[in-house]
């Protein structure tokens, strides 16, 4: 089982992470806890101003715009948030995530 920084396993992430957009391992390593919680508190904020549906434009200002994006679909496969990704292009690259919203691991994250 491999595991970043903060201790979540990112196994399933790495299975799924398509060879285009680098090494998952060394791009999973250098993930920052501090932008993590960060990006669930922002996404709380949203949700508590009831601004739905939440995506990824709504967070860019958080990092790099393809940075958020990548964040983002670790905590999905971290189980942290959940939301409709979608893909773009004959390879289905990534493109947006939709409908984003805090699981119940992301709450328990989010106030620890």
């Amino acid at each position: 089982m491999s595991k970043d920084r903060a201790g979540l396993d990112i196994t399933n992430l790495r299975a799924a992470w398509p060879r285009e957009y680098g090494s998952k391992e060394a791009e999973m390593n250098t993930l920052d806890q501090e932008l993590i919680h960060t990006i669930l508190q922002e996404i709380d904020n949203h949700l508590n101003r009831g601004v739905l549906p939440v995506h990824n434009d709504h967070l860019k200002h958080l990092s790099d715009e393809g940075k958020v994006l990548e964040y983002l679909l670790y905590m999905k496969g971290e189980g942290l948030i959940s939301g409709d990704l979608i893909t773009k292009g004959t390879n289905s690259a990534p493109f947006r995530i939709t409908n984003i919203r805090l699981t119940y691991m992301g709450i328990r994250a989010l106030r620890s």
